[in-house]
């Protein structure tokens, strides 16, 4: 390698570590909210499971038996999918699919953190009828990627709350 080429790496480094980029991290959670319940209202869906697990990097636990503990409930919890375009032979071509929930925080003296919210999120994707066979695995992918997201949305509507609390 040459020495301008050299040279010339090594400054694009300094300037990448220099710009003050790092990875957004788990926010810890306050000590009032160190004992935190999880109250979702489909109890079959994946989002009680990924949100009890963010909340744990974040420092807070499940209480054990009555303990008293600040709860997270989410009134409605739903993903609905529908056809965004139709080709001209009268199939679908596109999908949106929505996840909306709504969401109340307590803390363990009863107090209101966080005021009801609802919260939003879509995505479209693309559905191949001569490729059907692959289309379900990609739904699967976009369902997933939203419940990931939702419980990142959830987490910065907590600590935004509680900034302003």
């Amino acid at each position: 390698m040459n020495p301008a080429r050299l040279l010339l790496c090594v400054l694009a480094l300094g300037l990448l570590a220099g710009c003050g980029f790092k990875l957004r991290g788990e926010q810890p959670l306050p000590p009032e909210l160190s004992i935190l319940r999880v109250q979702v209202a489909d109890s079959f869906s994946p989002l009680q499971r990924n949100l009890e697990q963010a909340l744990a990097r974040s420092g807070a636990r499940a209480p054990v038996g009555n303990e008293k503990s600040a709860v997270l409930r989410i009134d409605k919890n739903s993903m609905t999918r529908w056809p965004l375009t139709v080709g001209s032979a009268g199939r679908v071509q596109e999908y949106s699919m929505r996840y909306e929930l709504s969401l109340v925080l307590t803390s363990a003296s009863g107090e209101i953190v966080m005021p009801k919210q609802s919260l939003q999120l879509e995505r479209s994707y693309q559905f191949a009828s001569l490729r059907a066979q692959g289309t379900p695995g990609e739904e699967e992918v976009v369902r997933e990627e939203l419940e990931r997201d939702m419980v990142q949305a959830i987490l910065r509507r907590i600590h935004a709350a509680l900034s302003r609390h």
